[in-house]
């Protein structure tokens, strides 16, 4: 009878029950939403620099009008970096310009077009001008 005992044994002792199968699906389900959900962090992050190196942007480009009386024409960031030449008292606003965090060049109109003086935006992930997600100075006012 010792022989049968330790054969059903472990027969008994091989495989999972389905409270330790449910255990592990528990843990990987809660492993795939942390990834999942800093992977929404990341996008968040990613508007938020974009929405402040707009507003920087924007700051920048005031100093340039109370400095030398008007904004610099539109799509003139440039300005901002070195003298347009029609600046009469430009100085260095900044030493570059910066890219927004999906790598395109940030926008500028002059006058704007969603109601202020100038729209400074950045053409957002899809990397299409107008479109959703576009982050721009008229979202920050």
């Amino acid at each position: 009878m010792s022989k049968t005992s330790a054969f059903q044994r472990k027969r008994s002792e091989s495989g999972f029950s389905l409270t330790e199968l449910m255990i592990v699906i528990v843990i990987i389900g809660i492993l795939l939403g942390l990834v999942f959900s800093n992977l929404n962090v990341m996008g968040d992050a990613q508007n938020l620099k974009a929405k402040k190196e707009v507003g920087d942007l924007k700051v920048k480009l005031e100093m340039f009008r109370a400095d030398n009386g008007t904004f610099p024409p539109s799509g003139a960031l440039t300005a901002l970096v070195s003298n347009p030449g029609n600046a009469p008292r430009w100085r260095q606003y900044m030493k570059a310009l910066p890219k927004d965090p999906w790598g395109n060049d940030y926008r500028y109109l002059n006058p704007g077009t969603h109601g202020g003086e100038i729209d400074v935006y950045s053409i957002g992930p899809d990397k299409r001008e107008g479109t959703e997600d576009d982050v721009g100075s008229w979202l920050l006012e």
